[in-house]
């Protein structure tokens, strides 16, 4: 009997500890490569879902970057976060994969660069890249969620160091289901 009572003392504790949680926010992605580094942002827009158990969140997510360039400016990408489980400020940081339609080969100031130049430039250019997310103003309120100056910092996966990528999460606002 007194296991059953237990069991349904720790059942809301349980039930609690999950969560699913859905958010829409604003973004800029930056690239440099070596060759030609050009810091300006290149503004977009996030979807992601997240599911929350104890400390970890595992989820994923598409960005939309309408002037990233290449022939699909999007991003799909997963991820998995360690943040506290309770709280009002919940921060979060881990790694992110994702693979990219952005084209990290950036424009060329110059035209009379040899063709060996230009192929380097477009094999430094794969999709797939590896990145630590940091999401240091996070916070909960009730079924709300609101992140703000996010940062992520990245590289191609095929050639770390190649290229690098740099993310800044502007603002996100999230519902927890």
């Amino acid at each position: 009997m007194r296991s059953w009572l237990l069991l349904a003392a720790l059942l809301p504790h349980v039930a609690l500890a999950s969560e699913h949680g859905l958010s829409l926010g604003a973004t800029a992605v930056i690239f440099a490569n070596g060759v030609n580094n050009d810091f300006t942002p290149r503004p977009g827009l996030e979807a992601a879902y997240t599911y929350g158990r104890d400390a970890w969140r595992l989820g994923g997510g598409v960005r939309w970057v309408p002037r990233g360039g290449g022939s699909l400016p999007a991003e799909v990408y997963a991820r998995v976060l360690l943040t506290p489980p309770s709280g009002t400020w919940r921060p979060a940081v881990g790694p992110e994969v994702g693979l990219s339609g952005l084209p990290a080969v950036l424009p060329s100031f110059r035209d009379d660069l040899p063709r060996e130049l230009e192929d380097e430039r477009l094999r430094r250019s794969r999709p797939f890249y590896i990145a630590v997310h940091a999401q240091p103003l996070r916070f909960v309120f009730r079924s709300f969620t609101v992140s703000a100056l996010e940062v992520q910092w990245g590289t191609p996966i095929h050639q770390p160091g190649s290229a690098l990528r740099l993310q800044f999460g502007l603002l996100h606002l999230g519902v927890v289901l």
